[in-house]
């Protein structure tokens, strides 16, 4: 480093402490004021001493209290700014007169087991081989190949199979 860098970054460190002293407190209700919290303008205004203490300037500051108001009004600006663009997170206790949970409606409840129940009725009643390629495709997940090879039969029966199969289904599930 040159002499003129180690000068001017020994003098922000014997500095620093000096301003903290002298200008936190006009800091601190600047930001608590343009903030509108009290503990959101001390913890920005230890962040722009913080700031400081890790890059120090390269240059002395000519107008202290001015170089740190600038410095707490960009923050704010910077801080408003990411607020907004935040989502509001609201407790969902202030909704709970207001949101019905669908799933635990008892009639809906009711009529999914009633629709269910024919549904499955419907599987049982299907011919053997549709019912067969039926479980084998959804409930095991094979392919028409892999069941057309496990049941000795050609592709071609395995897809007639399973249309008939989700035809018949559909019929029962739309009535």
């Amino acid at each position: 480093m040159s002499d003129v860098t180690d000068s001017v970054t020994s003098s922000a460190e014997t500095l620093l402490p000096e301003l903290y002293r002298e200008h936190f407190g006009v800091v601190r209700t600047f930001l608590a004021r343009r903030l509108g919290c009290p503990e959101a303008g001390r913890e920005a205004a230890q962040d722009i001493f913080l700031r400081l203490l890790l890059h120090p300037l390269s240059v002395p500051i000519v107008n202290p209290r001015g170089f740190l108001l600038r410095a707490a009004h960009n923050l704010a600006v910077d801080l408003m700014r990411a607020q907004r663009i935040r989502p509001t997170i609201e407790p969902i206790e202030d909704y709970e007169s207001v949101l019905v949970d669908p799933v635990s409606d008892p009639a809906r409840i009711a009529e999914a087991r009633q629709r269910l129940r024919v549904l499955a009725n419907g599987i049982d009643t299907l011919p053997a081989r549709c019912r067969e390629v039926f479980f084998l495709h959804r409930f095991e997940g094979l392919t028409q190949t892999e069941i057309s090879f496990r049941l000795g039969i050609s592709v071609k029966a395995v897809e007639a199979n399973f249309a008939r199969a989700i035809l018949y289904l559909r019929r029962l599930w739309s009535t």
